[in-house]
């Protein structure tokens, strides 16, 4: 019988924010993890609008999961307050060729973290945004069982992000992650600011007579 020895190699701290929330995303700035259990958009159009709610602010959302059509229907529904949309919709070109509007532009999606890296500087050039979302990281690495030189591309891609990106005004890096993909043994630390978990809990409600 072979024992092995385990060691901690990490220690994570989690704190509900039922009463902080409002406070800590309506003052959200850096390079945010935000760790979701839903891959719906209308899911997190909450929390989007709790973000620095009284100010007119542009998003740039690089979809990888939605088409925007869907968004757009979503928004009609739920609106965002105080903020416009700029999507790069990289989900409808597998259906067929479309043409490029005001507030979307249709791309390939990208095969890596390097590729997504100039599609969003290429865009925000085009649209000088306060937040960029990305939506979402699961596409390209799984904190489940990440290898080293996945994460090592993480920590790069983050880095460059940062250094392009992030000033002094409202600026946010929003990274959603949906972690249904499996448990997740490893949180990125390098070159992360916040890391929120937001989990979407639905039953169905029963009505009594």
């Amino acid at each position: 019988m072979t024992i092995r020895d385990e060691k901690i190699i990490q220690v994570n701290y989690w704190k509900k924010l039922q009463k902080d929330l409002d406070e800590v995303v309506g003052k959200l700035h850096g390079v945010v993890l935000f760790i979701h259990n839903s891959a719906k958009f209308e899911d997190i159009t909450d929390f989007f609008n709790k973000i620095h709610p009284d100010k007119r602010l542009r998003v740039l959302y690089i979809s990888l999961i939605n088409s925007n059509n869907h968004i757009e229907r979503i928004l009609k529904e739920k609106p965002l307050i105080n903020k416009r949309l700029h999507v790069v919709d990289c989900v409808s070109s597998f259906i067929m060729d479309m043409e490029d509007t005001r507030f979307c532009v249709y791309k390939k999606p990208p095969q890596n973290l390097q590729a997504l890296k100039e599609m969003i500087l290429e865009n925000i050039q085009k649209t000088d945004p306060n937040i960029l979302v990305v939506d979402s990281l699961t596409q390209f690495i799984n904190f489940s069982v990440p290898t080293e030189n996945e994460l090592v591309e993480l920590y790069h891609f983050l880095k460059e992000l940062r250094e392009n990106i992030i000033g002094l005004g409202d600026d946010s890096i929003i990274l959603i992650y949906n972690d249904k993909v499996g448990y997740m043994k490893t949180l990125p630390v390098m070159n992360i600011d916040l890391i929120l978990k937001y989990d979407v809990i639905r039953d169905t409600i029963r009505l009594r007579d």
